[in-house]
């Protein structure tokens, strides 16, 4: 029994995209590791922006996964597929089942609240983690520009029941805010004490290529958004061209296993006046899952 990991650009809006492993799946977590929404080639209002995922588990090697990705205004203008793409992380159990690792579901979260309790492997777990699986931020049935745009997910536990807590918001500059906002999460935890793979923070917002310790030798590495934060500069709203978030790709340091590498962490938003995010109030989080060499 060990763990599969697994990273790639998924269908979206109808369909699936398979992730084949190696041994049969007996527990499998999808979550977000990377996005953009965008327009296309020019910029609108927003009335809703979206990313839910959809799974199954045809056969016993095989998770399939899609996205439905919304980003609409309330005049008809709709997201560019070919300008838009989500990024799909599946991490797999395979083999034997085990009770010491939990790969939960997706919980719907609504803003400022958390999950309804989930059975843990343990009341003291060597990893805890949450991790993004989508978001749903809408005006209602009207569209307004955009200021921010903000969605995380975070993980608590009392003895042996853990709970996934949520940020969601979109908000203009006129005091018109998202409602019912609400971010999907799962939850990774393990109560081995040597699981055969480790899980580390980052946070960033920079278009470079992180180098993030691991703190052990690691041969493979896959990356989960935790949340985002991103804003227009000076408190000013704006249409939206694109918006994203998160790197699309990670690995193992060739000069340094005991590393991994990502593609930039950082969240942005544009429109087609060269108005862009404000960098020194924006940010992506993300947590890398490193396979123990």
């Amino acid at each position: 029994m060990a763990l599969e990991i697994q990273s790639q650009n998924v269908v979206l809006n109808g369909g699936s995209t398979p992730f084949n492993f190696s041994n049969p799946v007996t527990q499998f977590l999808a979550g977000v590791a990377s996005f953009q929404l965008s327009y296309g080639s020019e910029d609108h209002h927003v009335e809703e922006m979206s990313i839910q995922l959809t799974t199954n588990k045809p056969s016993s090697n095989q998770v399939n996964v899609g996205a439905n990705a919304v980003l609409q205004d309330a005049s008809g203008h709709n997201i560019d597929l070919s300008a838009s793409y989500v990024t799909v992380t599946v991490i797999a159990w395979t083999g034997s089942p085990t009770t010491f690792v939990l790969l939960s579901p997706s919980f719907t979260v609504q803003n400022d609240s958390q999950s309804s309790g989930i059975t843990l492997p343990a009341a003291n777990d060597t990893y805890l983690q949450a991790v993004v699986g989508g978001f749903y931020l809408s005006y209602g049935d009207t569209d307004h520009h955009v200021n921010l745009v903000e969605t995380s997910v975070s993980a608590s536990q009392s003895g042996n029941i853990g709970f996934i807590s949520a940020t969601a918001g979109m908000n203009d500059a006129s005091g018109n805010k998202a409602v019912n906002p609400s971010t999907n999460g799962s939850l990774i935890a393990t109560s081995l004490s040597a699981p055969g793979f480790v899980i580390v923070p980052y946070q960033g917002q920079s278009t470079n290529n992180p180098t993030i310790s691991m703190g052990t030798p690691i041969s493979a590495a896959v990356s989960f958004l935790t949340g985002f934060h991103v804003q227009y500069a000076d408190s000013d709203d704006h249409h939206v061209q694109a918006i994203g978030a998160g790197p699309n790709k990670t690995w193992v340091d060739s000069s340094n296993s005991s590393s991994a590498q990502t593609t930039g962490v950082w969240a942005w938003m544009y429109d087609d006046s060269d108005n862009n995010q404000d960098n020194s109030n924006s940010y992506a989080s993300i947590v890398v899952v490193g396979l123990s060499a």
